[in-house]
């Protein structure tokens, strides 16, 4: 018995579809099986389960075809599906493979068990032009760079050595670690930089939070009205915004909307602003922004720590404050010369509440973005019970792609197969809208994991090992030097795939670390691994003189456990926008230490493709009849291009 839902013998369209889209599903069933009904069953996002009848199609002596079409409806969100057959034996089940990943599924005689998915999306839904295929960085703002003067007041612990690690000890009368030791990079420091990013190709720069808070993340805030003074203030920020864009650099903020720090205008539970608080008194004019359990001293907040209330997001005042169409903060940054934010725990925050965000953001200004941090496929994503549609078309532009940061790190480490791996891509490909597919944030790493180089020398995980115990890793040596080599081959795939790839701050410089704090130290300037740096500099470069880098169709191959290739082509002369695209892109990637000589099977779509160039290297190859021969030394990616 076989359905395979990325091959369009089975389901035509694959991938996910616009509103009303008519879909034709076939299912193969051995006729030893002696079915006497097959039925589909699918149900709509949060809707309820529909049963349809499928009928034979065509027939055997060894196999029946069975076949529907249906209206896959106007419900935002993942549609999912499986099959009924119906036997005088016993009734069988075939659903999604164990992995939940797509593709060819597997029989059961459960009626419960894993479904595939369609996504569908409104017709109308558009992602930035910008955005997609974009080179992304992110920066973590007190760590990038400083410039001019430092402020006149200090924080108690702050690094005047820029060098210096950061501080993962309690501060002098606290029990446990709180994140106050500061370095003083600041949005000037970041403008200085601009044409340090410009030259490793950058259009998209993501700042973690800028407002003004109590802590180095600033993830607690204290006034979104109000730059951090440690990093400038509006104008430093709006000067930051105009000098980017003259460079070809948007900028992404960083917006923090479920929780506010206990120590801000609104809670203001340590008496320091002058406003009246919520802590303070029921008459405060954000009182109705908290859940109070006890006044004041019980109230709701984030994972149970007591510094970051959460406020209810449908709060009319909370709505007016955030998203108003005269001062909401989101649209004050939007004029000041933000292209977009960047949603903190997007999953945490209520549909209704995201779907008011976009609409915000997208009146202010059409071309602004909204890109949510959501850990898993953000298409499928359940939260508090309730079924996701990030991706319908109301809610999100892109994500941050933690799913294909995992599997790529796997792969390269040995704990995947290069075919696990392609099945976690093409699976991504099969659910994501092609809109948001090609605009997804492809990370290197962030500021909540730890740096890829660190893993790639063979690191433990973060969960295994103390504070204590991560602040002493660190490599040097030949395990350094192996996992530079996979880092290139990580950023090499990110570079070569669809989507927006994206380097946390200091990843192409060979930063290390572990966990927060231990990935969050200060960019290491004039002592940066400079042939590193460079080779990051070459791969941007060579994705803006390869268009089928960004915007070409994707087909992936796994030749043999340790030989990833992500090939990039037209379909009759065009783009998967509908643009003109003449040429076909391959990167090769070699996670293993060994030479290997490669016969590669080209798929159907760029058989046409006559002469293979190695862009690095000018060397040519001939596909004969139908395969191309290539020679990869160990722990290399080679990127080829056609015409």
């Amino acid at each position: 018995m076989i359905h395979h839902s990325q091959q369009e013998r089975y389901r035509a369209p694959t991938g996910a579809v616009v509103f009303n889209t008519k879909v034709r599903l076939r299912l193969v069933v051995e006729a030893s099986l002696w079915p006497t009904a097959v039925y589909l069953r699918y149900q709509p996002c949060g809707g309820e389960i529909h049963k349809l009848a499928m009928g034979c199609r065509d027939r055997s002596l060894s196999q029946l075809v069975f076949e529907l079409q249906f209206d896959a409806g106007t419900q935002e969100g993942p549609l999912f599906y499986d099959f009924e057959i119906q036997r005088q034996q016993g009734d069988l089940y075939y659903g999604n493979a164990a992995d939940g990943l797509g593709g060819e599924g597997l029989v059961r005689e459960q009626s419960e068990g894993p479904r595939f998915q369609i996504t569908v999306y409104r017709p109308d839904y558009q992602v930035p032009a910008w955005l997609q295929g974009a080179l992304m960085y992110q920066i973590f703002p007190d760590r990038f760079a400083r410039s001019g003067p430092l402020p006149e007041k200090l924080p108690a612990r702050f690094h005047h050595d820029w060098y210096e690690v950061p501080d993962h000890t309690p501060t002098l009368g606290r029990a446990e670690y709180i994140p106050d030791d500061y370095y003083g990079g600041n949005l000037r420091g970041i403008q200085e930089k601009l044409p340090y990013l410009k030259s490793l190709g950058v259009e998209v720069l993501y700042l973690n939070p800028i407002f003004e808070s109590d802590s180095n993340h600033r993830y607690n805030t204290g006034d979104y009205e109000k730059i951090d003074p440690l990093l400038g203030t509006r104008e430093d920020f709006k000067a930051l915004c105009t000098a980017a864009r003259a460079c070809g650099i948007s900028i992404l903020l960083d917006g923090v909307f479920s929780h506010t720090g206990s120590d801000s205008r609104y809670f203001n539970k340590e008496g320091r602003y002058p406003t009246l608080g919520a802590y303070q008194s029921p008459d405060s004019p954000y009182y109705s922004w908290y859940h109070f359990m006890d006044y004041p001293d019980q109230y709701d907040c984030w994972w149970g720590f007591k510094t970051l209330p959460c406020v209810k997001e449908l709060d009319p005042g909370f709505q007016d404050y955030i998203l108003g169409s005269s001062q909401g903060v989101v649209r004050q940054y939007l004029r000041d010369g933000a292209r977009g934010w960047r949603l903190d725990v997007a999953d945490e925050l209520p549909s209704a509440f995201l779907d008011h965000l976009r609409q915000a953001v997208k009146d202010e200004d059409p071309q602004s973005a909204v890109l949510g941090e959501v850990w898993e496929d953000a298409t499928n994503k359940q939260s508090y019970g309730e079924q996701r549609r990030y991706f319908g078309g109301s809610q999100l532009d892109s994500v941050m792609n933690y799913p294909l940061r995992e599997a790529l790190l796997g792969f390269l480490t040995g704990a995947l197969t290069a075919g696990s791996c392609m099945r976690h891509i093409l699976s991504l490909q099969e659910n994501y809208p092609v809109p948001a597919f090609y605009a997804l944030m492809n990370l290197t790493g962030s500021h909540d994991v730890p740096r890829a180089l660190t893993m790639l020398c063979g690191a433990p995980q973060a969960d295994t090992l103390t504070r204590e115990q991560q602040a002493a890793v660190s490599y040097e040596g030949e395990a350094l030097q192996r996992g530079k080599q996979k880092l290139l081959l990580l950023a090499s795939a990110l570079y070569a795939l669809p989507g927006a790839p994206c380097i946390y701050y200091g990843d192409e410089a060979g930063m290390q670390g572990m966990r927060d704090p231990f990935n969050r130290a200060a960019y290491p300037w004039g002592r940066e691994d400079s042939a590193l740096v460079e080779a990051f500099r070459a791969l941007g470069a060579l994705r803006r003189r390869c268009p089928a880098l960004r915007t070409g169709y994707l087909a992936v191959t796994a030749p043999s456990d340790g030989l990833l290739c992500i090939w990039r082509y037209a379909k009759d002369g065009m783009d998967a926008f509908g643009d003109p695209l003449e040429r076909a892109a391959l990167c090769i990637v070699n996670r293993d230490p060994d030479e290997v000589y490669c016969t590669l099977r080209l798929p159907d779509a760029l058989s046409a493709y006559p002469l293979w160039t190695d862009v690095q290297t000018g060397e040519v190859a001939a596909p004969q009849e139908g395969k191309l021969e290539l020679k990869l030394s160990g722990f290399t990616a080679r990127l080829l291009a056609a015409k």
